[in-house]
């Protein structure tokens, strides 16, 4: 629940290298905007005002406005943003990050909806970090980015449920199993890759590497 008094959060109890991060979300019912609903992962020195591994989704308000986002080694700015075709605050739906040294992807009720190949060698930025599972619940203090928050509506309350994790520990020594483990998923397939044309030409409303710049800023636009 969040106020004008504050958010809340909650985290993993330790960092992991890579896996498969699920959460199922509720929205609160009641729409504004400037309030923001996280589940991301994030790397140890996320507070220490420098670069930084972080893997998001943030909803922007409570009327469906999702925000994709990456930081590799730095401060950020890969956002796409989707509009969802559905009410996330009717029911829980399932929001899941997949993080493993080849690639990071986002799915939302299973279809994948952003995915983000370890190009490195070709001097693009990847997470490389242990990271954190969090979510959260906060006001954003930027009305450009986020809107103001409608007070009259508030308490705001978010429902969270089935977070669940399957990776690999800092630290361990994860081999490669001849059974299905998430963190060497192979890429996706023929058929993902079509969900996730279809859902990124309905529902995305801004790519980062349509604005102008980042072609230069960022490689993998180019």
């Amino acid at each position: 629940m969040v106020n004008d008094a504050g958010g809340a959060g909650f985290k993993s109890k330790i960092q992991y290298e890579s896996g498969l991060f699920t959460l199922r979300i509720k929205m609160p019912a009641k729409k504004t905007n400037g309030v923001i609903t996280a589940f991301y992962l994030i790397s140890d020195d996320q507070d220490a005002g420098v670069n930084h591994d972080e893997i998001d989704f943030e909803f922007i308000g409570t009327e469906g406005r999702l925000q994709t986002n990456i930081f590799a080694n730095d401060r950020g700015g890969r956002e796409q943003v989707f509009q969802l075709s559905f009410d996330p605050s009717e029911d829980f739906h399932t929001y899941q990050i997949l993080y493993t040294p080849q690639r990071i992807v986002f799915f939302v009720d299973n279809i994948p909806i952003r995915s983000f190949k370890n190009n490195t060698n070709r001097g693009i930025n990847f997470p490389t970090k242990s990271l954190w599972a969090e979510a959260s619940l906060w006001i954003s203090d930027s009305v450009v980015w986020a809107g103001a928050v409608d007070w009259g509506y508030a308490p705001f309350i978010v429902s969270f449920q089935d977070f669940n994790i399957s990776g690999c520990p800092a630290g361990s020594n994860c081999l490669p199993s001849p059974d299905f483990s998430p963190w060497t998923r192979p890429k996706l397939g023929p058929k993902q890759l079509k969900l996730m044309r279809n859902f990124r030409k309905k529902q995305m409303t801004f790519d980062y590497c349509r604005s102008k710049g980042n072609k230069l800023r960022y490689p993998e636009c180019a």
